[in-house]
């Protein structure tokens, strides 16, 4: 199940999620965005969650932008539920904070025992030739009974220390949670962080969004969680 909805008027674009596949184990859903994302004042709450045993993919047709919002806010908080057994894939397109925007994005997950995910994100700091625009950026993710797996936060904007990202405007992630990469997967390519429980986070700083995410890395991704 995926769920959107906004905290304005429903005149205010949203982000509909499209049936692509489905068979007896899972389906294959795009989300679709009916407008232009984000303004100010837009309120994005995206809700997953994968059934006992099911599995289910998530792909976007395109990235996102926060535009300019002269002083104006937004947010976009995704909450993803995996039940026992259950899979998610989220093959993410890059999320570009434009000069000007000022954005919250929160992503809280939930393991059952014996879930597994893989989701790439890629997160752009200004359009080209653009400063930054500012991004507070939290993760948190828990697995079973709650314990925690793994706690971030990010805090960027026009004026933060280059030391902080090393001078780069995107940072591309990936992460599986419930299996690990296989070894020597994301040498070379990016940092690869192991995490106490099962799981894997590679990341990558780079100059533009292309780079900032291995193809090799994410299908690695997509692999160990099959």
């Amino acid at each position: 199940m995926v769920a959107m909805c906004t905290a304005d008027s429903t005149d205010r674009p949203v982000i509909r999620p499209m049936l692509m596949a489905s068979d007896d184990a899972g389906a294959v859903v795009s989300l679709m965005p009916e407008g232009a994302l984000l303004l100010a004042g837009d309120a994005i709450a995206i809700d997953v969650f994968v059934g006992p045993g099911a599995r289910l993919e998530l792909v976007e047709p395109a990235g996102t932008v926060a535009y300019p919002m002269e002083g104006g806010r937004a947010s976009w908080e995704v909450t993803i539920t995996l039940a026992p057994a259950a899979t998610l894939v989220w093959a993410g397109e890059p999320f570009v904070v434009a000069e000007g925007a000022s954005v919250d994005r929160s992503t809280r997950i939930g393991l059952g025992v014996g879930a597994a995910l893989a989701l790439r994100e890629t997160v752009v700091l200004g359009r080209h030739g653009e400063r930054p625009g500012m991004l507070r950026q939290s993760l948190d993710v828990t697995g079973p009974n709650g314990v925690p797996l793994l706690k971030e936060e990010l805090d960027v904007g026009p004026t933060s220390s280059r030391l902080l990202l090393g001078g780069a405007r995107a940072l591309g992630s990936v992460l599986v949670l419930g299996h690990r990469l296989a070894a020597g997967v994301g040498d070379g390519s990016g940092t690869r962080l192991e995490l106490e429980g099962a799981g894997t986070l590679v990341r990558h700083l780079a100059s533009d969004a292309h780079p900032a995410t291995s193809a090799a890395v994410w299908a690695a991704a997509r692999r160990a969680v099959s």
